[in-house]
């Protein structure tokens, strides 16, 4: 999931400004928006991503993911052992484990809208971000777990964009792609 959103042509067009994952169990370690309007000062242009075991981490959209789960899975306990990862030619820190919750590290005033196969309310992704208001940012919260629903008591609504199951991954291909057809980024 995390590679889709990196690989996007909306995140190589500066479009991504954060992501929030959440991981179920152990499964971060086992298999591998929002509009152009400026972020609030307190905002940083970051992905988040909260573990099963509540750890919040962010990591810098520039970030190379490894592509294999030997090398991401070392790159995830260096994080935790050592809670910052730098980048190797500069002073960068390309992910760092970081206090909760991740409501302070979000837009002000954004809306937040959370996907869920369990949610009652049904919709067509496109037409939905086609009818967003790009005056205000807008969080995507997607769960990296294959059933159950997210468990942010923070998202101001829930969304069920297929009849079907989704991965994390294809979701988030989904929610890129509506973006992509709506500011014609190729």
């Amino acid at each position: 999931a995390l590679l889709n959103i990196l690989d996007s042509p909306l995140n190589k067009a500066g479009k991504i400004k954060a992501l929030y994952i959440r991981t179920h169990g152990r499964r971060l370690l086992t298999n591998p928006r929002s509009p152009p309007a400026p972020l609030a000062a307190r905002a940083s242009q970051a992905l988040y991503i909260r573990t099963h075991k509540n750890v919040l981490f962010s990591i810098n959209p520039k970030t190379r993911i490894p592509r294999t789960i030997k090398r991401f899975s070392g790159l995830m306990v260096q994080l935790l052992q050592k809670l910052s990862i730098r980048a190797t030619n500069g002073p960068d820190k390309l992910m760092k484990v970081i206090k909760g919750p991740v409501t302070k590290y979000l837009p002000l005033q954004c809306k937040r809208v959370g996907f869920s196969f369990a949610a009652t309310k049904r919709v067509a992704i496109h037409e939905f971000v086609a009818d967003l208001d790009d005056s205000g940012p807008v969080v995507f919260v997607v769960g990296a777990f294959a059933h159950g629903h997210i468990e942010a008591s923070w998202v101001d609504e829930e969304l069920n964009v297929s009849e079907y199951p989704l991965s994390a991954a294809y979701c988030l291909s989904r929610i890129t792609n509506a973006f992509e057809i709506k500011w014609k980024i190729v």
